[in-house]
Formats: structure tokens, C-alpha cells, sequence
């Protein structure tokens, strides 16, 4: 699924980035889970929050707020702590950055939300660049230093 662009590091192994269609499937099943994980949690703030009335944060209100980082935490913790969330594990994607490595906490964060809103920013064209960048790397991913590939070619191959 999706276009695998196969390059070489340092060590002329092949590493495959994942590509636009790939990232894509992966991130709708991610958003299929975290839709179904929020209802969970909206049902009870909706009774929690029905008192509070008013906008804490521009138009959002406090529960906009707390389903936004119920939401993004989601993104951040699957990985953080595996590298990956369950949509990619489903397309057999991984992050990981420049040198192949694991991430910090703080380059996820700053991709997860930082970067996520630049690349969608204007008309999605930050994801869309995932279609055309030769490392398959979105907005999100340039200012992450970061890049999405295939787990069995990272596991053979690491990039450095």
C-alpha cells in the first residue's frame, strides 16, 4: 500500500521511508481509535463541563481543551514509549529520527502538535509533501528531524 521510496545510507543499505498512502491508512485507523477512546471521555466531561459556560482559549472551552490533549497524548505517548501508534504498527511503520534512533519526548511533542498544525495549516499541503520529498518527510517531519519508514527495514538496516 502506498509508495515505498527505497534510499540508501551511509552503509548502501537499502532503508524504505514510509510513503503517502501508507501514512495515510495509518493515520485514519489512529484517528478511528482516538475518536472511539474521546467518546468515551467526552460523554462524562459533558455532564462535568454543562455548568461551565464561557471560552477560556480563543473560542475553545475548557472541554475542547481536554479532548485536544486526551487526543494528542495518544500520538505522543504510543510514540514515545514504541515509536510507533497502532495504526502504523497495522502498515508496519515506525519513527524514528535522522540517525535512526529513538526520539525524545520533546521532538515528539513539537511534532505531534507543533507540527502537525504547520502541516495542515494551509489545505494540508505539509502532508501533501510527503508525496514528493525523496525522504517521504512531511512538515511535521522536517521540523522534527524525524522519518517515517518501514520497520523491517530499519530492523535489518539501521540509518545512520
Amino acid at each position: 500500500m502506498g509508495c515505498r521510496c527505497i534510499m540508501q545510507n551511509n552503509y548502501d543499505n537499502p532503508v524504505m521511508y514510509g510513503g503517502f498512502f501508507a501514512r495515510l491508512s495509518a493515520y485514519i485507523i489512529d484517528s478511528i481509535i482516538v475518536w472511539v477512546g474521546l467518546l468515551f471521555i467526552r460523554i462524562p466531561l459533558h455532564f462535568l463541563f454543562s455548568q461551565i459556560d464561557g471560552n477560556i482559549l480563543f473560542h475553545y472551552t475548557l472541554k475542547d481543551i481536554v479532548l485536544y490533549v486526551c487526543g494528542v497524548s495518544y500520538f505522543v505517548l504510543m510514540t514515545y514509549c514504541t515509536g510507533t501508534t497502532l495504526g502504523k504498527r497495522v502498515m508496519n511503520l515506525q519513527v524514528v529520527n535522522a540517525n535512526g534512533g529513538k526520539l525524545s519526548l520533546f521532538n515528539i511533542i513539537y511534532r505531534e502538535t507543533i507540527g502537525r498544525f504547520l502541516s495542515g495549516f494551509c489545505m494540508g499541503i505539509g502532508y501533501v509533501l510527503v508525496g514528493v520529498d525523496r525522504e517521504k518527510r512531511g512538515i511535521q517531519d522536517m521540523l522534527g528531524d524525524t522519518r517515517v519508514i518501514y520497520r523491517n527495514s530499519y530492523m535489518k538496516n539501521p540509518i545512520r
